[in-house]
């Protein structure tokens, strides 16, 4: 099921694994980006998410800012039942920077970073 979607990302919802999964494209305005994470978050916040898979394999570099953003609602995600995260990382050594800085402000083994897809998956499934 879609959830959300725009030119730079698409969020959908696997109901039997109860998995949140966003796709990133390209570059998004702050604006975009946090429209974004502000349905993932609301999503989380009213349905039963476990887990959530961020592919941003094509995702180009985020703001600073727009990390820290994304970061904050990590606990509120987490208090409403998201029990991990994963992200698949991209090849761009920029885009990595970004979620390098993501990841600096996530504590604990709520986040995982993968190479590939099946990786994040298999990753997540052990969580749940």
């Amino acid at each position: 099921m879609v959830v959300h979607q725009n030119d730079y990302v698409k969020i959908t919802f696997d109901q039997n694994k109860k998995r949140l999964t966003q796709k990133w494209t390209g570059f998004a305005s702050s604006d975009k980006f946090r429209e974004a994470i502000d349905k993932t978050n609301d999503f989380v916040k009213r349905n039963d998410v476990k887990t959530i898979l961020s592919d941003t394999l094509n995702q180009n570099v985020v703001k600073p800012e727009d990390s820290d953003y994304a970061a904050r609602v990590i606990p509120t995600m987490v208090n409403n039942g998201m029990k991990a995260m994963a992200f698949v990382v991209p090849e761009n050594v920029f885009t990595q920077l970004s979620l390098n800085k993501f990841s600096d402000s996530v504590k604990g083994d709520t986040t995982g970073y993968f190479k590939t897809l099946a990786e994040a998956e298999k990753w997540l499934d052990e969580k749940v």
